[in-house]
């Protein structure tokens, strides 16, 4: 507007209304693209495209399963069912496997086990769409569910959220205390000088010097047994051993070793040596031949005799 409430004839009110709806469509398509990309990535699905699988996913995926991984299964129910059925056990089992994913839950956190009876279960409701008899339907699901159940099983591990540790109550342990240093350790006081030691000189009162006990003739001089030798103080009374008892002890202790000695030889026997010769001596031998032929002869005469 101009300065009277004129409008500015230099903005176009038509161009002015064309900039701000685009702007407001660019903002609406870009807000839509976004929102759509989260959606589509938090809603695809997770495939298993194995019998027995063990898959990682994310929490709040849909878990589905191929119907391929169960036609065989199928198809051999089908036979069960009605023997000898070839073709229409092989146009169920195509049928089938040519189907959608079949869901079977939508993943949490942590692991996710769907066992084979449970796949079975979200696949059995497909059967009565496939053609087969009405009065043979019956037990084509109960031999299919049999045959999922020990073949099929799917694992889908998920992470779990990682939870915040709760706060700690505890309140934190003091400092320690700073150590305080040790006192110096005290220094030993000074040592007295040393002294000579002092010869002590025996009182009057107190006991005598053993020299003082001896005969006046001896004080001072080497004492006669001092140098004497064993075996030549036979003069001195008291001091020549008496030897004759040991000699004795000896004598009869080696006479009752002799003694026991004879009596532990009397009662051993020991082998004699024998000389054993291998030989055969030459007397012997003449003596063997000539028995021999002596034999010889008289049997010989004995059976001459008696023809």
């Amino acid at each position: 507007m101009g300065t009277w409430g004129n409008p500015n004839p230099l903005i176009k009110p038509n161009a002015l209304r064309r900039t701000v709806a685009a702007g407001a469509a660019g903002v609406a398509i870009l807000a839509g693209t976004c929102l759509g990309a989260g959606t589509a990535s938090a809603a695809e699905p997770l495939v298993v495209d194995h019998s027995i699988a063990i898959v990682s996913g994310e929490p709040g995926q849909q878990i589905s399963v191929l119907p391929k991984t169960l036609d065989f299964k199928l198809n051999q129910a089908v036979l069960l069912a009605m023997p000898l059925a070839f073709g229409a056990a092989n146009d169920a089992s195509s049928t089938f496997a040519a189907g959608s994913p079949i869901e079977l839950g939508v993943a949490e956190p942590g692991t996710n086990s769907f066992s084979g009876r449970e796949i079975a279960q979200a696949a059995t409701p497909r059967l009565s769409s496939l053609g087969l008899p009405e009065d043979k339907l019956e037990a084509v699901r109960f031999h299919f569910t049999n045959l999922v159940s020990l073949g099929n099983s799917v694992t889908v591990n998920t992470p779990e959220p990682e939870e915040e540790p709760p706060p700690s109550s505890e309140q934190p342990a003091p400092p320690p205390p700073e150590s305080t240093p040790a006192p110096a350790p005290a220094e030993p006081p000074p040592s007295a000088p040393s002294t000579s030691p002092v010869p002590t000189v025996p009182s009057a009162n107190g006991a005598p010097a053993a020299v003082s006990m001896l005969p006046p003739s001896l004080r001072g001089a080497a004492l006669p047994w001092a140098q004497a030798r064993y075996g030549s103080i036979p003069n001195v009374p008291g001091m020549a051993p008496d030897v004759g008892d040991l000699a004795r002890q000896a004598q009869e202790r080696q006479r009752v070793q002799d003694e026991q000695e004879e009596i532990r030889a009397a009662g051993q026997a020991e082998a004699l040596p024998t000389e054993v010769s291998e030989r055969v001596a030459l007397p012997v031998l003449i003596a063997a031949i000539s028995l021999a032929v002596v034999t010889a002869g008289l049997v010989r005469a004995w059976v001459l005799r008696r023809h």
